[in-house]
Order: C-alpha cells, then sequence, then structure tokens
C-alpha cells in the first residue's frame, strides 16, 4: 500500500494531481513567472490570481529571504524521513533558477545536501550556467559523490515561439550538457507536446546529456488536438529512443490516457513495460 505523506508547511508540501508526478513533496519560496509560456496555468483564471501571474514575490507567509531558509530548514528535519525517501522538488509556483529565485534555490539544496536528502530542480533558464561568482561556484564545490543528490531538469518543448522570456530550448539543452558533465543527474519534462515533431527532436537532441524524461500532454486543448495515429507513432519511436540510449522514460498520466484510447489492454500493459513507474522503478506486466 502506498504511503500517505501529510506535510503541510510553509515551504514544503505534500503536492496533488498532476504535479505529484513531478515529486512527492514540493518546495515554493515565490509565486510569479515571467517566462511567459502560451500554455502556463498559472496564466489562466484563478490561479494566475493566487500563484501571482508573471511577477515575482516571496510568498506572504515569509517575512523575508531569511525567514523562508529557516522555515525551510525546520521542515526539512520535521518531515526528514520523508523527505530524505522521497526528494523536494522546486518548484511549481515560479522557476526556480531564473535570477530572482535563484539565491534561494541554492540556500535550499546547501541544506538538503547537508542532511542528504535529493533535490529535483526544473527549469527553463539557461542563463544560471554563467553565474560563475554566485549559483555555479557552490555548485562546483559540492563533493563529487554528493552531486547525485542534486537533479538538474529542464523542460523541453521545442517551441521557442510558445516560450518567449524564457531561454532558448538550444540553450537548455547546453546547460544540460554543462551539468551533466559536472557530474549531475539531469532530466528533462517534455510537457507540454505541443507538436510530436518539435518532442521527438527534443529528445534526440538531449539524448546525450539527458538520464531521464517525463513525457506529458498539453492541457486545456480539445481531444482532436492529438492525431491519434501521429501520437502513437511518437510515443513509440520516443520509448525506443530512449530504450537503447539507456536513458529511462515516464509516460505521464495525460500520455497514458491518450494512448489507451487505441490500446487493447494486453498491449497497453506491455508497451508500459519499456518504461517507469513517476518514482523511477521499471514497470513489469504484473504491476502496471
Amino acid at each position: 500500500m502506498e504511503e500517505e505523506l501529510k506535510i503541510n508547511g510553509k515551504a514544503l508540501y505534500t503536492t496533488k494531481g498532476a504535479a505529484r508526478e513531478y515529486g512527492r513533496i514540493g518546495c515554493n519560496f515565490y509565486t510569479g513567472c515571467p517566462n511567459g509560456c502560451e500554455y502556463c496555468y498559472l496564466k489562466r483564471g484563478a490561479p494566475s490570481k493566487l500563484l501571482g501571474g508573471t511577477e515575482v514575490r516571496l510568498k506572504k507567509c515569509f517575512k523575508d529571504e531569511a525567514d523562508a531558509e529557516l522555515q525551510f530548514c525546520k521542515e526539512l528535519l520535521k518531515w526528514y524521513d520523508q523527505c530524505k525517501k522521497y526528494g523536494i522538488f522546486l518548484s511549481f509556483t515560479t522557476d526556480p533558477l531564473i535570477f530572482e529565485t535563484r539565491e534561494l534555490t541554492r540556500q535550499a539544496i546547501i541544506n538538503a545536501l547537508f542532511n542528504d536528502v535529493p533535490v529535483y530542480i526544473l527549469t527553463k533558464d539557461a542563463s544560471f550556467i554563467n553565474d560563475e561568482c554566485g549559483f555555479m561556484v557552490w555548485m562546483d564545490n559540492i563533493l563529487i559523490p554528493s552531486r547525485d543528490l542534486v537533479h538538474f531538469g529542464f523542460t523541453l518543448t521545442g517551441r521557442d515561439d510558445f516560450e518567449p522570456n524564457a531561454s532558448k530550448n538550444a540553450d537548455r539543452i547546453k546547460a544540460m550538457r554543462k551539468m551533466a558533465r559536472k557530474g549531475f543527474p539531469t532530466f528533462a519534462s517534455i510537457e507540454p507536446v505541443i507538436d510530436w515533431k518539435s518532442a521527438e527532436r527534443m529528445v534526440e537532441e538531449s539524448l546525450p546529456w539527458c538520464d531521464h524524461y517525463k513525457l506529458g500532454l498539453r492541457s486545456g486543448v480539445g481531444r482532436k488536438y492529438y492525431n491519434m495515429a501521429e501520437s502513437v507513432s511518437a510515443v513509440d519511436r520516443i520509448i525506443r529512443m530512449c530504450e537503447e540510449n539507456s536513458r529511462t522514460i515516464y509516460l505521464k498520466e495525460s500520455t497514458r490516457k491518450l494512448l489507451q484510447r487505441v490500446y487493447v489492454p494486453r498491449a497497453f500493459r506491455q508497451m508500459l513495460t519499456h518504461t517507469v513507474d513517476m518514482d523511477g522503478n521499471r514497470i513489469t506486466n504484473n504491476n502496471p
């Protein structure tokens, strides 16, 4: 039976829904993101007011950045066993490596490492690799055995036109390459799939530097947005690319639901055996 997590701190919390497929324990210090992605849920409806829209602000529950770090440390110790087991994911309400948020992200990484807690960072920013006097000097000081705990993830859609203020996708792959060469684990979020040609290209171009992929679809679009024959062929090719290059891939629920419309149950379960679950465990026919 799956463990039930109940974490409800100011910084740390138990994730739900689609967010849970990235990390069971999330950490948010800020709200708002300036990347300006057309598909971003932070820009739509109620979440745009609650989560800050495009303006980056420290969450109101924190007095200042020092207080945010203090609360993070307290909560890390309070829920230490769960954090050590599942790791901490940054961030769902902003980009954790843009200039405005980078310093507090660095503090979170360092404090987590002092306690041997894994950290997962997902970004569309590539400029942090040029921060040689700040963020990167600290990353370079992390002992090589401890670097396995710091996972650098990059959202790769292949569509810069949908992400006008974010780093170019090509630059994100270059940043991934640099962090991989430094010995940090890497992952890619191929989500949302805006079109399958771009998604496949992002997987192909990042394969030498990426350890793990998450493949998810675009939300808020009609049922006919994805051509079924094209989708099935593209997912098959992406899975084969990952398998042939000893990379792992997790199909998010949105992708699995799409494929279930055309696969018979037995074939669907067989297809999943070439993928992993959200915790990175290989899926078997007995446990789909």
